[in-house]
């Protein structure tokens, strides 16, 4: 028997693939314990050749054909993490997006290949998967569209695994960078060297197929693809010239006598390796500091993302919501919080040992109407919801000096929403881009066509964004002494008041969004002469879209495609004593309580000194007569309750005085006898 139907790590066992399955035929074997293997294995390469590490002119290794030897690499491809391509599996609760953000252009749009409601379609916008490797890869673990022209092409009647094909200069691109597959060391690396900002170096020099043994650590890369004409043929290259293929030197340090290679694999993720694309956190003057924010209160306790999220071979993580279904068939409604902590619909409520809450004095009507992420996850609802951060969106993970509040796009939680009549809070965004307007239809424009059309236009310096250029407004002396008086205008500006820099600031932003309007009515022109069919240029962003007026002046309209987009969020898990509501039923039921009042203003990509808001009340669909009618209500629920104990005890005492006669009545007529 070959050497490599013994070396499957218990990962497969643990992730539910079935132990009877390498009695049945499989080649994929499984050793059914609890302990970790030790992976000293051979290296191949993409054509399933054995690799030399010690060869100067080693190829990097393949994790499809190198883990695949023993693991069902086809099987995990179908995973949540890596099936978004995949059209024919369903595509299951809207989540975050992905968002292409293009400063240059103020351009943030909101993409999904599962074409969740409020999401684009790459291939709508010719946005193709060379192009969205090259703009998110840095926080994916590879495959879907980093091996979209491998997949099967779309033919009559099936459906297809990837919607296109590369166009020939790309194909150029692929045939030289190779795929980027699914490297199972992103997530599966026990080695704290394992590095996703080298991933994402390898990524951008279109080193797709030298990533991930970079990324390891088990080889350093010399060249870049990038650098290569399309027409480059690698027989051509000059031994040792610099116009030739990446060249992969593997480490010896993580080589054996035989050249087999160590791979410190570890069974179960490390919850600092889910945070690396699933951190979320709120910024802005009411967060509280980084170093200060506590994580979520299951991590506190010591159990980790996979306790909640597992997956079987296959990778179909539980995402844990209610009413998930599971590809396998396996019920998980015990995986979600309710299922968890109260009683699932497979009555295995209170797994790993989960306490089951008492809510004590909380009427039942709160289960029917409110998630338990209402109040127990997320930032707590303040007075205006706060701008957030996330890794998928932000880059977070990566080393960087502009993390700042106002950082593109824009995000803010928490946003409380109902669905199906349950409430629950949500993150938002809005989106912002050029596009056409065709019986009333808006088509978004692919951002790369926007920018080569407007670029003379827009004037945005390379590294600088559209808002950063409209917004440097440089205010004379005579518009300050307009807002200051000429006293005060003329001191040093740290001398000025906080209400006079307030002032300041909002007449910069006005001049701001004046500059914006010029340029806005100059874009929309150029772009409108750009159509060569039927087609009213337009701009969507900060929840309206604008066109141009019969007198040539960019005009608001409302259009849906202008609505933000949101989608719930499960973390981080606030402990009992920080949920919303424990101070008492004030907290919500009052006038003014945040989780109704609390304003959601939209962010836009370009200056807007009016922007929308609404009031949470508003957006989730609430009737404000019956809410106000019901806060004044309990603001006299304290003396209503003495009003009524104090009504018993006067009955009370009635009865007690009717009871005490009618007694001596009975005792009256029995002497009589």
């Amino acid at each position: 028997m070959k050497w490599y139907t013994f070396c499957l790590l218990s990962l497969s066992a643990s992730l539910g693939f079935p132990a009877a399955a390498a009695g049945q035929g499989s080649r994929f074997a499984v050793t059914n314990s609890r302990s970790e293997y030790a992976h000293w294995i051979d290296l191949y390469d993409a054509n399933n050749r054995r690799i030399d590490p010690t060869d100067p002119d080693a190829a990097p290794y393949s994790p499809r054909i190198t883990c695949g030897r023993c693991h069902d690499y086809e099987s995990m491809a179908s995973g949540h993490h890596f099936n978004a391509m995949h059209s024919s599996l369903p595509a299951g609760r809207p989540g975050e997006p992905w968002i292409w953000t293009d400063e240059r252009t103020g351009t943030q749009i909101p993409l999904s290949y599962r074409r969740w409601e409020g999401t684009y379609h790459p291939d709508d916008l010719d946005i193709s998967p060379w192009d969205f490797i090259l703009k998110f890869g840095r926080h994916l673990p590879g495959g879907g569209p980093g091996e979209a022209p491998a997949r099967k092409p779309a033919t009559d009647g099936e459906p297809s695994d990837g919607d296109q094909q590369p166009t020939p200069a790309v194909a150029d691109r692929w045939r030289l960078s190779g795929m980027l597959e699914i490297d199972c060391m992103f997530c599966h690396s026990n080695d704290l060297a394992y590095s996703p900002e080298t991933w994402w170096n390898q990524i951008r020099d279109q080193n797709f197929a030298w990533a991930p043994a970079a990324a390891a650590g088990l080889a350093s890369i010399e060249g870049r693809v990038a650098a290569l004409a399309d027409d480059f043929d690698p027989a051509d290259a000059a031994p040792g010239g610099r116009n030739r293929l990446p060249v992969t030197t593997y480490n010896s340090l993580r080589m054996n006598a035989d050249n087999k290679v160590f791979f410190d694999v570890v069974r179960t993720p490390d919850d600092r390796t889910c945070y690396y694309c699933h951190t979320a956190h709120t910024v802005g003057d009411h967060a509280v500091p980084f170093w200060n924010q506590d994580v979520d209160v299951h991590l506190r306790a010591g159990m980790s993302c996979s306790d909640c999220h597992p997956n079987d071979i296959g990778h179909h993580t539980v995402r844990g919501y209610e009413g998930e279904v599971h590809p396998t068939g396996e019920s998980v409604a015990s995986l979600s919080c309710r299922g968890c902590h109260m009683d699932s619909e497979d009555g295995m409520g209170g797994r790993m040992g989960a306490p089951k809450p008492l809510h004590g004095g909380l009427p039942p009507l709160h289960f029917e109407k409110l998630s338990c992420t209402a109040c127990h996850s997320g930032p707590a609802p303040i007075e205006d919801a706060q701008p957030v951060h996330t890794a998928m969106a932000h880059g977070l993970g990566l080393p960087s000096l502009d993390y700042t509040s106002d950082l593109e796009p824009g995000i803010v939680a928490p946003v409380l929403l109902q669905d199906e009549g349950v409430l629950y809070p949500h993150r938002m965004t809005w989106p912002a881009f050029w596009g056409r307007l065709v019986d009333g239809q808006i088509t978004p424009l692919n951002p790369d066509d926007v920018q080569e059309t407007l670029r003379r236009i827009l004037r945005v310096r390379r590294g600088a964004s559209l808002m950063e250029t409209v917004s440097a407004i440089k205010l004379t002396a005579e518009d300050k002494a307009g807002v200051l008086g000429e006293e005060r205008a003329s001191i040093d500006e740290e001398l000025w008041t906080q209400e006079e820099q307030e002032a300041i600031a909002a007449l910069e932003l006005a001049k701001a969004k004046q500059a914006w309007d010029e340029l806005l009515a100059a874009a929309l022109t150029t772009l409108q002469e750009s159509f060569e069919d039927d087609g009213v240029a337009v701009y969507v962003g900060g929840g309206r879209a604008y066109r141009l007026g019969e007198d040539g002046q960019p005009e608001a309209f409302e259009h849906a495609v202008a609505e933000p987009y949101a989608w719930k969020l499960g973390h981080d898990v606030r402990p009992t004593r920080f949920s919303t509501g424990i101070t008492g039923c004030y907290e919500c039921h009052a006038d003014g309580a945040p989780i109704f009042e609390g304003r959601v203003t939209a962010v836009a990509a370009v200056p807007d000194d009016q922007p929308l808001a609404h009031s949470m009340w508003e957006l989730a669909g609430y009737d404000k007569q019956l809410l106000d009618a019901w806060n004044q209500s309990f603001q006299g629920r304290t003396m209503f309750k003495y009003a009524g104990f104090a009504a018993m005890g006067i009955v009370g005492l009635i009865l007690l005085t009717y009871l005490i006669q009618g007694t001596y009545g009975l005792f009256a007529s029995f002497r009589r006898i």
